[in-house]
This record gives C-alpha cells, structure tokens and sequence, in this order.
C-alpha cells in the first residue's frame, strides 16, 4: 500500500516485477511505463553510468568518499558550533529510452532506517558534474572542488515526508527535472539528483538510512519510474508538384525492454508552418482531441494539417492526398512536426515543459524539378546548439557538440539517436573528432571532445558511455572552446614512437595572453603524456588557443595556432613534437582563431590570420613563404585544398566573401588572378562559414548567416546550388558523409540539417 509518498517493501516488489515483464500480444505502444534501476541479474539493466554517493560534512570525513558504501545517508545535524550534516547523489542512465515526451518520472529510494522523528527531504537538480568514486564533501571530481562545498545543485525541486517507519520507499516526482534532460525548450544536463534535509543543523542528530545500487537487495536498489509516450523515427520529405510527402517509422514495442504499455498508440497528429521553424512552444494540449478540418491554427501561422486514429507511416500533404483543406503552394517552404498520441490522446511532448525533440522536417513544393528541396533529417540539439561542424564516421554516427554541455549522437542515414544526449561539464564548442573502433587504439567507437570546464572527455559513440574524463591541467582556469585533434596510431609513421592514440588540446585561458598550454593526452586512458606551458620550461609566452590543433603525420608533429596578445610580438603559430611536446619551431603571424592546413605532400602548411591575410608556411622551419591580403577583414576556419601535389588550389572564405587562390610550393607569392581563381559574394551579402571540399571533388560547400547552405563551383566559383534551411538563423560549418553522400550543418536556431549533395 502507497501510503504519503511511501511504498512498503512488499508492494514495491511487486511493482517492479510487473514493470519488468515483457508484454506480448499488446499493440504498438503510444503511453509506455519504465522503471529504471541498476541490477546484475537477469534481467540485466546495466546503467553503464548510473552513480550514488553521499557527501559526509562532519570535519574529517569532508574528503571521504562513499561511492562503493552499500548505503546512502541523509542527515541534519550541528554540534558545538560545527556543521555536520550528510547528503546523497542519485544518477539515472537514461541511454535506453527512445526520443519521447516525459509524462510523469518518479525517484524512489528504500529507506532501511528513518529518522527518530518524521523530516522533510528536499530532491534538487544537481548543476554540476560529478564521478561516483570521486565526489565527496569537498570535490565533485577528484581533484576538483564543487562551486559550493556539499554540492552543486537547484532550488527543490520537489519534497517528501520521511516518516519514522522503517524499510519502505520514499517517492519524489521529479518529472520537470527529467523533461528538462529530456530536450525541453530549455535543456539542462543530466547531473542526477541530491537528496538532502530541507532544514539542516539540528541540534539532535536525525539521520536516515537508504540502500544505494551496492546493496545486495536488487529490489531496494534506487530505482526512476518514467512514463513517457514515444515519438515517431526517422522522419523524411519528398517534395513535388504542389505536394509534399512525409514518412516515418515507429519504435518497437515497447520502445524499452522491460517497459509496461499503458495506452495503445493511436496515431498522430501534424502541424504545418509556412517560412520559419514550428517553435517548441507549439504542441498540442495533451486529452484533447483535434481534427484538420478547415486546418485549425493550434498557434499563429502553424496549422492542424492532419490528425490520424490509425497507425499510418505516410502523410501526402496535397489536394489530392490526404490535405484538401489546405494543400501548400508551390515555392512556399514548410516545417513540418509529426506528435505520437496514444488513445487518451497524450501526445509526444513534455507536458507543461515544451519538447524540443519532437520529430521536425522541412520541404519546398514546385512546379520546377530543380527548385524543390526537402531535407533528409533534421535533428534537434536543444538551446545550447553549436555552429561547429559535427564529427562524423560516415555512414556509421555523428556527434554533435553544444554549449550546453549536451553531446548528441544521431544515425547519419535518417536522424534518429544512435545514444541518448549525453552530458559533460562544460559547453562543447568545437568539433568532436570520432574514430571507429577498430581503428581507433582504445578499441572503441570513439567522440573526443574538450569543455569549458577544462576536461576532456572520451564518450563512446556506440552508446554514449563514459570512458574516460581527465583535468590534463589540473586547473580551473583552464578551459576549452577548440576541438581537439587526435593522431591516429593505426596511420602514423615510425616516427610516431608513442602506443596509444594521441588526443591534443589547447586552452583559452582568458585571464592570461602568455601562459597557456598545449596538452598530449593519452587516447586509451585519460593520462597527460606531455604539456608545453607559455612562459615555461625556456618556451615563450602562449596567448589562448582558439582552434583545433592539425597532426601532420608524416613528420609526427603538431601545429597550433594561437592569438598574439593583440599583435605584440609572441608566436601564434606552433610547431611541436607529437612524442614528447617539445617546441619545435614558432612564428607570429598575428592573431589567429583558425586551425591551419599541411598539405598531403608535407611541402606547404596553409593558415589564415585574424586580420585577413593568407600565408604559405614552410614546414620545416615555420618560415613564411608567401602571403596574400585578402582584403576581407579576416580568414574563417581552416583553408581547403583541392589538390594532392602542387599547384594548389586554396579556397578559403572571409567575412564577406569565399576566394580561391593558386600556390605552387615554394613560391614567393599565391597567384590571386587568372583561371581557377576567383571571389565569390554569396547571394544577399550573407556571411560564409569555412568552406567545405576535399581534393578531387569539383563543389565547395558553405554556410551562410541567413539561413542557407550554398554549393559553389570549384573552378569558377559559381553559386550553383542553394539549400534553404531557416532563414532567420546562421549555418555554421557543414560535414559530409561521404559514404551517404549527406552533407550537415548546425544551425542558430538549435537544430542540425541534413541533405543530399551534390545538389
């Protein structure tokens, strides 16, 4: 019996058995119900990064650890003056659950000991990151302080009575927690949750006693009953004449093993919205039934534009389709968002908590073949998305990063996640570089990305665990806002003498123009191999590191770029040996936020400063060959070149233009004028992105700062193509699978954009 946000042993028990039956003869699941705990037996729910610790503030326990204990403990206490009160931390692996709308997530811990009188336990969000076997009192991560000692973590978000029974549940709804993890309009990391009492110091010791995922009762261990309602995968379009036609498939069911199905699915609804994105805000209201007839405004210009009680995978928005009401016109682009409902008409959505995650697609009917476009997929990555190209194995997964610590891990095929977003501790602003695993020497499907919080993480990118996370600086003030660059074991050199992969990171320390760092970092394990220190160890001073760094395999070395101090004269080009992290040769070119570019051929290094200039580097000593002054204020992302050996065609794009220029190597100067040279405006005086391209291919690819993604002709610099993807937004740098032929693009407005090139 459930008794005050109270389950006994028995009854609790006895729930989890029949949420853990797997359901046949039951119809595609729309309201599905999930509890989520970590167990060893069959059935096995792993929880790769489940975690439960608590935090002891008595003096000299404030370093303990008790991430291993068997139990949690809560406590208030204060004696002689001294605080002496106990926390603990919960943390769900939410990887198994599908894309979804969070109806209701309940937290439930077995209380095996209560306090002598009854408490008030307060559940918060926790805001920072923390490790199981490394939080304590003091520290989240070993080594690293919390922003506040005890914890970092929201106002409550919810409270229980603890009563002064022994052995039974204590229950928190968390469900605004867990939709915000879940991609609401505004999406926070998943931290996990602390458990503390709501009125801590009291003068008598009142303590209470859970069970933690150690203890050897599976039933007792801390469990997160989720109830949620699936969405449709692997939305596409098709455009035609006067018509678009949308697909999709559904999960399977249930979409969790082990979930219970509530409510039956019980088809979907879509909405339409000419010129612009639907907003996350625009959903329907869960309960209430919604017809297209006459296509009804749900809110300002997006319509109703077909409610199904079947369970179609096919939509044919047209006159003479299934959209009479209001067929869209030709030349007119349309944002699309399919909702799952199930048969109480719950829909796809967080409730009260909008859902950016709802499956979105765009397309544009027309008379003319060539004038229609319909994007592949779309993907949401919530408010905190990034401008950095995303990371990709072609064909296999790409990572995109955010600035809101969430890393994201879609199919490039059709959209849908490969893992769950995944949480760091710092905003992901560069581009994470992903090896396969059996290329890779950690043998893994490998994302490497840097924070802001100065860690750099290593996330499988099969299913979003954890494999390692490391502080290579041991610093606060060190974080990161580049990318880091990796050389490859499997394809170096023997001059390459390290086992591992080599993960290469540099730190935008704003505080300081001289002494920031470059840091070997081992790929299998997290160790710092080497640093090289501005202003250490005889180097000269190093301003902050603005990009990734590039490995040149064959000579085992890495070039990083920097600022200068704002022209004063320090080095913002770096040379450094990829075995040891000595400094191997420096040049200032002035300031620069871009990664440079070593041609295959080793013969030239290519890199473009701040102020607009281009400059051909010999390798060998970091000595510049040949500049060319753009005229264009500055020098966006890594040059391209086109060819393997010299002559060499070098596209790069500025802030008003993209230009190619011609460099035979070891010339004095680019050839700027003449055949295979030329400028390009893109149309409507748009800012480009880095251009896109590789040798042997005759398109470049750029986005744009009004909503475009343009093909250009190699050899004349012609615009001849044009993807509209939201044009009140900026297109950051694209990807290309080449295996696909997809080519991606993160976007202002939060979402990553698929199509098929060339266009």
């Amino acid at each position: 019996m459930r008794i005050s946000g109270r389950w006994n042993a028995k009854d609790r028990a006895a729930g989890l058995l029949l949420s853990l039956l797997l359901l046949t003869g039951v119809p595609a699941m729309a309201r599905e119900r999930k509890v989520v705990q970590k167990k060893a037996s069959a059935p096995v729910d792993p929880q790769n990064r489940a975690a439960d610790a608590w935090l002891d503030q008595t003096p000299g326990s404030t370093t303990a650890n008790h991430g291993s204990d068997t139990t949690l403990q809560v406590r208030s206490f204060r004696t002689g003056g001294v605080n002496q009160n106990q926390r603990s931390l919960v943390e769900f692996d939410l990887s198994a659950f599908p894309s979804s709308g969070i109806k209701l997530a309940t937290l439930s811990l077995f209380m095996s000991t209560a306090p002598g009188v009854s408490r008030t336990y307060n559940a918060s969000r926790m805001t920072s990151l923390w490790t199981e076997t490394g939080a304590t009192w003091a520290n989240r991560v070993a080594g690293t302080a919390w922003t506040l000692a005890g914890g970092d973590f929201a106002a409550a978000t919810t409270t229980t009575a603890t009563g002064t029974t022994n052995n039974v549940f204590l229950n928190w709804v968390i469900t605004a927690d867990v939709q915000q993890w879940f991609g609401s309009t505004t999406p926070v990391a998943n931290y996990g949750t602390t458990i503390m009492d709501a009125t801590e110091n009291s003068a008598t010791a009142r303590t209470a006693i859970f069970s933690s995922k150690e203890n050897a009762t599976e039933a007792n261990h801390p469990s997160l009953t989720i109830e949620y309602v699936p969405n449709v995968k692997g939305l596409s379009a098709t455009a035609g004449n006067a018509q678009n036609i949308l697909n999709w498939t559904y999960p399977p069911e249930p979409a969790v093993t082990g979930a219970t199905v509530l409510s039956p699915r019980n088809g979907v609804l879509i909405i339409r919205q000419p010129g612009t994105p639907i907003p996350a805000t625009v959903a329907p209201t869960d309960g209430t039934v919604y017809t297209a007839t006459g296509c009804p405004v749900l809110s300002g210009t997006a319509r109703v534009v077909w409610s199904s009680n079947t369970s179609p995978t096919t939509f044919n928005d047209s006159a003479a389709g299934d959209n009479p009401n209001c067929p869209p016109v030709n030349d007119t682009i349309y944002y699309y968002k399919v909702f799952a409902k199930d048969a109480a008409n719950n829909y796809s959505h967080n409730s009260g908590n909008f859902s950016i995650f709802i499956p979105l697609i765009t397309a544009t009917p027309s008379a003319t073949v060539a004038n229609r476009q319909a994007a592949v997929w779309l993907a949401a990555t919530g408010s905190g998305g990034s401008l950095a190209a995303p990371g990709i194995i072609p064909g296999n997964v790409v990572v995109v990063s955010t600035n809101s610590s969430i890393v994201h891990g879609v199919n490039p095929s059709d959209g849908t996640p490969v893992f769950t977003p995944v949480t760091m501790g710092g905003a992901i602003a560069g581009r994470p570089p992903v090896l396969e695993g059996d290329f890779s020497s950690i043998a893994h499907n490998v994302a490497y990305t840097a924070g802001a919080d100065g860690f750099v993480y290593a996330v499988d990118a099969a299913n979003g665990d954890l494999l390692w996370m490391t502080n290579p600086t041991g610093l606060t003030t060190n974080g990161y806002t580049s990318g880091p660059g990796v050389l490859v074991k499997a394809s170096s050199g023997v001059s390459y003498t390290r086992a591992t992969d080599l993960v290469v990171v540099g730190t935008r320390n704003a505080a300081s123009t001289t002494t920031n760092r470059v840091s070997g970092i081992d790929g299998n394990t997290g160790a710092t191999a080497w640093q090289l220190i501005g202003n250490s160890g005889g180097n000269p001073a190093m301003d902050i590191v603005a990009a990734t760094p590039f490995v040149d395999y064959v000579n085992s070395t890495v070039w990083v770029t920097s600022l200068s101090a704002g022209g004063v004269a320090q080095p913002s080009l770096w040379k450094i040996n990829a075995n040891d992290g000595t400094r191997l040769a420096t040049a200032n070119l002035g300031n620069i936020s871009n990664s440079p570019f070593v041609t295959v051929a080793d013969d030239t290094l290519f890199v473009g400063n701040d102020a607009g200039t281009l400059y051909a580097i010999n390798p060998a000593t970091a000595a510049t060959r040949a500049s060319f002054a753009a005229g264009d204020t500055r020098v966006v992302g890594s040059p391209v070149v086109m060819n393997f050996t010299s002559p060499y065609t070098v596209i790069f794009s500025g802030a008003t233009t993209v230009k190619a220029v011609i460099y035979t190597a070891g010339a004095a100067t680019f050839t700027t004028a003449g055949p295979g040279t030329w400028s390009t405006a893109l149309p409507g005086g748009c800012a480009p992105s880095a251009p896109l391209g590789y040798p042997g291919f005759n398109k470049i690819y750029v986005g744009c700062t009004l909503g475009h993604l343009y093909q250009l002709d190699v050899a004349t610099g012609a615009v001849d193509g044009n993807r509209v993807l939201d044009t009140g937004s900026t297109i950051g740098d694209p990807t290309l699978d080449v295996v696909l032929s997809r080519i991606m693009a993160g976007s202002s407005d939060s979402r990553v954009y698929a199509f098929t090139y060339p266009f």
